[in-house]
């Protein structure tokens, strides 16, 4: 395979979730191949330019990982943090990617430390377009909240 070499610019806050989701250091050139990954993802599925289809996506047919009650849409940002050291996770397609690896909510909230922690009280999530972490279990509320409120409150909540 042959490589052009060519400058391309890439505005920094880009760059710098970058680092957060992969763990390198922008200017580290381990990240290359990471941004290789990420522009052939983009070429097989490239978004949609018809305002239509993104306006009817729903859970069911756009990519993201369904977490039990919660659904995490493609581009959802994971944080966890061990000796006050964050790492960090993303949903591309339908799994969590950290780094190389695919894993569960569980075993990306454990991946450092004693391996007993609760994935819902261990993960912030960040949601595409939306610049606030929100803590997995208040996800996990305000779904139960909302389906309670669509089914009466008669009904049982969902258990965990």
């Amino acid at each position: 395979m042959a490589i052009v070499y060519r400058s391309v610019q890439i505005p920094s806050d880009l760059l710098e979730a970058l680092g957060d989701t992969s763990e390198l250091f922008w200017s580290d050139p381990a990240i290359e191949p990471i941004i290789h990954d990420a522009i052939r993802a983009w070429l097989k599925n490239p978004p949609s330019t018809t305002p239509q289809q993104s306006a009817s996506a729903t859970p069911r047919n756009r990519a993201g990982y369904q977490w039990k009650q919660v659904f995490l849409p493609a581009g959802t940002r994971l944080r966890a943090s061990y000796a006050r050291k964050p790492y960090f996770a993303v949903v591309t397609g339908n799994r969590i990617r950290h780094g190389t690896q695919n894993l569960s909510p569980s075993a990306f909230a454990n991946l450092h430390g004693s391996g007993t922690r609760n994935a819902w009280h261990t993960i912030w999530l960040r949601f595409p377009g939306n610049e606030h972490w929100l803590l997995a279990d208040t996800c996990r509320a305000r779904q139960n909240a909302a389906i309670a409120r669509m089914f009466g409150s008669g009904t049982q909540k969902p258990s965990a």
